[in-house]
């Protein structure tokens, strides 16, 4: 069966970068090792338009780009929010491994900035719902109009609000439930296999933020609608704007408001 690893190959062979780097001789083993096909990515040297040349980048949680021009810099661990990077992303499935990539590359060219996109090894091993070339990815963007301006970043931008909700089963926004939980990352995907051996799982909502920043207090406000309590994972919780609605949980506190 496929997993993220796969996804993430399928994409980055699908898209156009003008340049591949890695930070160190390690980061780039990791990234040869986990994507054999890493030498395989599309390189276009002469893309005319600067705003459409988005480099491709292997980086750790230390590093920070200086430049200011669309790159997608791939980290394979967490990072905080002492990072001052405008945009973070963070996958939280396997087919998230392929969607962000492509998303990424919208968003570096909108915006002309670098985009940093968080992959776990564990998201890398999660096996996939689809087939990689079954996830639906956006449209490619294309920039037309030589006088073009990158987008402003700001919270609300629908190019930035990236996430995942489930109501519970068979229910929607507009039914009530008994708890929210908010995660991101690898997390993510723990809470989902916590909720789904749980007897109240069809009475739990859980938010999976992918947009790490800028977070939209809007999509959270949504989210917590209808709901008698909200929880976040304290990994989750340093990303939010302090909430005396939400209460910051450890992992292995979960199980206490599963039962």
């Amino acid at each position: 069966m496929a997993n993220g690893k796969d996804a993430l190959t399928y994409t980055l062979l699908n898209h156009n970068f003008s340049s591949i780097g890695f930070y160190s001789e390690e980061i780039k083993d990791y990234w040869t090792n986990m994507i054999p096909d890493i030498s395989k990515i599309l390189i276009d040297e002469n893309i005319e338009n600067p705003a459409q040349r988005v480099e491709l980048f292997f980086a750790d949680k230390k590093y920070y780009s200086k430049k200011n021009s669309p790159q997608v810099i791939i980290l394979n661990k967490s990072i905080t929010p002492e990072n001052s990077a405008e945009i973070i992303l963070e996958v939280s499935s396997g087919e998230d491994c392929g969607r962000l990539i492509s998303i990424s590359h919208t968003i570096a060219q909108r915006f002309s900035m670098p985009i940093y996109l968080v992959i776990s090894n564990k998201c890398l091993q999660e096996y996939l719902k689809f087939k990689p070339e079954h996830i639906p990815l956006p449209p490619k963007y294309v920039i037309r109009d030589k006088s073009w301006k990158p987008d402003v970043v700001f919270p609300s931008h629908p190019a930035l609000n990236f996430k995942r909700i489930s109501y519970g089963k068979s229910k929607g926004p507009r039914d009530q439930a008994k708890l929210l939980i908010i995660s991101h990352g690898e997390n993510s995907v723990l809470i989902n296999q916590m909720i789904s051996s749980s007897k109240l799982k069809d009475n739990i909502r859980h938010l999976e933020l992918q947009t790490l920043r800028p977070i939209s207090n809007e999509i959270l406000n949504q989210a917590m609608e209808s709901v008698k309590k909200t929880i976040s994972l304290a990994d989750t919780n340093i990303w939010l704007e302090q909430n005396d609605d939400i209460e910051s949980v450890l992992i292995n506190q979960i199980n206490e408001f599963l039962n």
